[in-house]
């Protein structure tokens, strides 16, 4: 017999369409078909669609709470009275908190798994069962990342929240009983802020799973056509595609004129949309709610980002289609992978070149890693695999409590 599980989200899940909401999604589907009985409370930015709402009536009826976050000097300034890192203070919120604690007494979970270090704070200090954090990234390496690559007052208070961060994440992990990270690296980090390494276990980003069903590509039916598609408001992916404009594009042009860089995702700023559109060969399509039509036309995916942190789903999303990658040293941290056996990893701006030219003409080499990174995906980033130290955890919660 399953367990009860009050799972928290700072985003509802459905439809899955980031990197976290792809995660959470899985993880909650995976727990359903392991026949736990999963209980949802999500913040969400608006009220629910109908599809939304469909969905939340299979799962059975999640709670939600629309909650606004702010990103003003107010909120900073009550961040630092209340001394909690910035994030914390925009995702505070007294209703959800209030409904967290109705539902543990009406549900009476065995286990409450919050989803993000954000939701973390929802947790009743009193609850008497299991707590279980499943953190996205090891989130002080986010802010370190990034205070390296701003300047002057920015750089500054990048690293002030970064020690915020990290204070309030060690906090944390002593605060529940098991920790769930997405990559060997970020189990590494944890670790390194006083992280018990045996409460820090592994549980991997995995794709769509609906990816591996769609059949193989082919290098003659996709177009030159070089892919960049991932949230465009992520502060990483930004940075990643200005790079990307900046060095590679129109060195990669020059070697292959009828090549285009086709970027997709949504939240671009009015800036960036303006550079990509001033910007020869650069076809943006904004927000897509089908990627299939992406992954047909496109040849090699890429990203160049050197700043964020866990494990990247834009590339194993690709790998999973059966689209090769070309990615920085940064964006393949944490992969389970072989550099020039599953995807190339580029550790510089030159070979970053080099890898996306080569695999836009390339058919043979093309091929060997279209079917390198399916077969990874299969072996190793699938729910069953994957996702085998939350079935162990909750397994051990199980014994202790027959």
């Amino acid at each position: 017999m399953g367990l009860r599980i009050l799972f928290l989200a700072s985003q509802f899940p459905f439809p899955a369409d980031s990197g976290a909401t792809i995660k959470s999604l899985s993880i909650v589907e995976h727990l359903r078909r392991r026949r736990h009985e999963v209980r949802l409370i999500a913040l969400t930015s608006a009220p629910l669609t109908r599809e939304q709402e469909k969905w939340s009536v299979r799962l059975g009826g999640a709670r939600t709470v629309q909650h606004s976050s702010p990103r003003n000097a107010w909120t900073l300034i009550r961040s630092y009275l209340a001394r909690v890192p910035l994030s914390i203070e925009r995702t505070r919120n007294a209703e959800m908190t209030t409904l967290v604690e109705a539902e543990v007494e009406d549900f009476r979970p065995d286990v409450v798994l919050a989803d993000g270090w954000l939701m973390a704070q929802y947790v009743p200090d009193g609850f008497g069962g299991r707590k279980l954090l499943h953190e996205h990234n090891a989130e002080h390496e986010l802010w370190d990342r990034q205070a390296e690559l701003e300047g002057g007052l920015r750089r500054l208070l990048a690293r002030r929240e970064a020690g915020r961060v990290r204070r309030y994440e060690a906090g944390l992990l002593r605060r529940f009983d098991t920790t769930f990270v997405v990559s060997p690296d970020d189990r590494r980090a944890l670790g390194k802020i006083g992280g018990d390494l045996n409460r820090i276990k592994v549980l991997p980003n995995i794709p769509d799973a609906t990816l591996l069903e769609e059949p193989a590509p082919s290098f003659k039916l996709t177009e030159p056509v070089v892919l960049y598609f991932g949230t465009l408001s992520w502060q990483p992916n930004i940075e990643g595609l200005q790079r990307y404009l900046s060095f590679g594009h129109k060195q990669i042009v020059k070697r292959a004129p009828a090549s285009i860089l086709l970027v997709a995702g949504k939240g671009a700023s009015p800036e960036l949309v303006r550079r990509m559109e001033q910007t020869s060969n650069v076809e943006f399509l904004g927000e897509v709610e089908e990627a299939e039509e992406l992954y047909k036309r496109a040849r090699v995916a890429v990203d160049s980002s050197r700043s964020g942190g866990g494990t990247r789903l834009k590339i194993l999303n690709a790998l999973a289609r059966g689209i090769p990658v070309v990615a920085s040293s940064e964006a393949a941290r944490g992969l389970d992978i072989v550099p020039g056996e599953h995807l190339i990893v580029a550790r510089n701006e030159h070979a970053l070149i080099d890898g996306v030219t080569s695999l836009l003409q390339d058919e043979e080499r093309w091929r060997v890693l279209s079917q390198n990174g399916r077969a990874l995906i299969r072996a190793k980033y699938v729910p069953e695999t994957a996702f085998e130290a939350l079935d162990q955890t909750l397994a051990r919660i199980s014994k202790a409590q027959s």
